[in-house]
């Protein structure tokens, strides 16, 4: 037996229990989901979770790292194209839509701890979860609408999210994963529009830059 035999059955095993997690979490939630039914559904055993991940709360966290950094990763190269306000919102909501039917199970995990119920999930693991997609929005915005302020990029931002935030919650409860074509250009419009408005009808927040 070669030496890389028991390190590429090791990496299997781990994405195996990885994978298992990720189909029961996006299904049930963290909170509803035991050690049991992911060994079980790996069909492996408790001690190989524990050795690779200690705990199922360390497991959490090693699925958030693997998927939510290949997801941002994806969404950062596709905004960097985006060349206007309109482009950016228009290309986040088509991200966020095309993801729930290509990827349903990695979209229906990452969204559900971002716009679900908590599910006795650290607070700091929903907020690093938020953070950098919305720091993705926010830095691309800020690139193409030059003569926007700081103050209407972060509120932009605000808006787009709570725009689509609708979408992500029927495709979370009811597993809707078909949409009009017609969405993201009309959420975009209506972001850009405020955006771009000269005259705020609302006091705008004083907010400190994503450096």
């Amino acid at each position: 037996m070669s030496r890389a035999e028991p390190e590429q059955r090791n990496t299997g095993t781990r994405e195996i229990i990885l994978e298992a997690a990720e189909r029961l979490f996006a299904e049930r939630g963290f909170a509803a989901t035991s050690v049991r039914d992911i060994v079980g559904e790996a069909d492996t055993s408790a001690p190989s979770l524990y050795h690779f991940f200690g705990s199922k709360e360390n497991l959490l966290v090693e699925l958030i790292n693997d998927r939510h950094t290949a997801y941002c990763d994806d969404l950062e190269a596709d905004l960097a194209l985006a060349k206007t306000p309109f482009d950016v919102c228009q290309r986040f909501v088509k991200f966020v839509l095309t993801n729930m039917t290509k990827r349903p199970t990695t979209a229906k995990f990452l969204l559900g701890i971002m716009f679900g119920p908590r599910q006795n999930i650290p607070g700091d693991v929903v907020g690093e979860t938020l953070a950098r997609p919305q720091g993705i929005i926010q830095v691309r915005l800020r690139a193409v609408a030059d003569s926007a302020s700081e103050s209407r990029v972060v509120f932009a931002r605000m808006m787009l999210l709570g725009m689509v935030t609708p979408a992500i919650l029927l495709f979370l409860t009811s597993g809707v994963q078909s949409f009009s074509p017609k969405l993201p250009g009309c959420i975009a419009h209506r972001v850009v529009d405020m955006l771009t408005d000269a005259h705020p009808i609302c006091a705008w927040p004083r907010v400190e830059p994503i450096s």
